[in-house]
């Protein structure tokens, strides 16, 4: 029985050993690409143009407010309202930490360097500098002339040949492209870089040319003359009794000389006259 089981066995391995040997038939078949249901493609597509959209947008906002200053190739920065310059003014300013000058000569603005080239270490600046009628400051301490609107020299040392002959003169005046609207007046900084500070405002009103500046940071003191209040100074009161104070103080000086034989009127005959007078009168 147990034989006959062992030959049925082996009887099934034979048969079924061919099959076996069979390459086995592929299972596996190339993946499709995933294509999502109309509904969620569509939504996708509008998310991307709207996000698309935006950042055009945000992009155009930067682009905007970056070429807002630009003009002519170069960066315009507002510094002062044009309210705050009036004509016949002056401004003093800081803007990158260059510090300018801000005046008016005829009519037209104008932004230079606060600074006079022929000045040494220490400048006074040229908040108090002289204008010619030929469109040029004039240094306040070395009478140096400098163009307005191109910044050359037109005149260096002209008082001082010894000095214009030890001195070269070793650079021009910086002068900054100015321009003005309704509102604002912009210039134009160097390098081309963008300026992002805010201008600080160092001096702020008339200027007096001719007079040398110690100081930029002061404020103008006006007097007030009040007739009503009686003080010190040429009142009628104040006369009358400055005259007779003045009358008292001779007379005793005149009684002091008279007296002691010594003083101013000592040799002039003037105590003579006084004493022969005198004697007459009690004779």
């Amino acid at each position: 029985m147990a034989m006959a089981s062992k030959l049925s066995a082996a009887t099934v391995l034979l048969s079924a050993s061919p099959e076996l040997r069979r390459s086995p038939a592929p299972i596996l078949q190339k993946l499709r690409p995933f294509i999502p249901p109309p509904s969620v493609s569509r939504c996708l597509r509008q998310m991307s143009c709207k996000a698309a959209e935006i950042s055009e947008v945000e992009g155009g906002e930067e682009a905007a407010a970056v070429n807002a200053g630009r003009e002519d190739g170069q960066i315009w920065v507002p510094v002062v309202p044009l309210a705050a310059l009036p004509k016949g003014e002056r401004r003093v300013i800081i803007q990158d930490g260059e510090t300018i000058l801000l005046l008016w000569y005829k009519d037209e603005l104008f932004a230079i360097e606060n600074r006079s080239p022929a000045e040494g270490a220490y400048s006074e600046g040229l908040i108090n500098a002289k204008l010619t009628q030929d469109g040029c400051i004039v240094c306040p301490t070395t009478d140096s002339t400098f163009d307005l609107r191109t910044g050359d020299i037109k005149e260096w040392y002209p008082k001082n040949p010894v000095l214009r002959t030890l001195t070269p003169a070793l650079r021009k005046l910086l002068v900054y492209p100015v321009k003005i609207d309704s509102e604002n007046v912009y210039i134009s900084m160097e390098g081309g870089a963008e300026s992002i500070g805010a201008a600080e405002i160092v001096f702020s009103g008339r200027a007096q040319p001719g007079i040398t500046a110690s100081d930029v940071n002061v404020e103008e003191v006006r007097m007030v003359v009040d007739d009503d209040f009686e003080g010190f100074g040429f009142t009628r009161k104040n006369e009358i009794i400055n005259g007779k104070a003045a009358i008292i103080g001779f007379l005793l000086l005149i009684d002091f000389e008279v007296l002691t034989g010594k003083g101013l009127l000592k040799g002039t005959g003037f105590l003579d006259f006084i004493y022969s007078v005198s004697q007459a009168i009690n004779s």
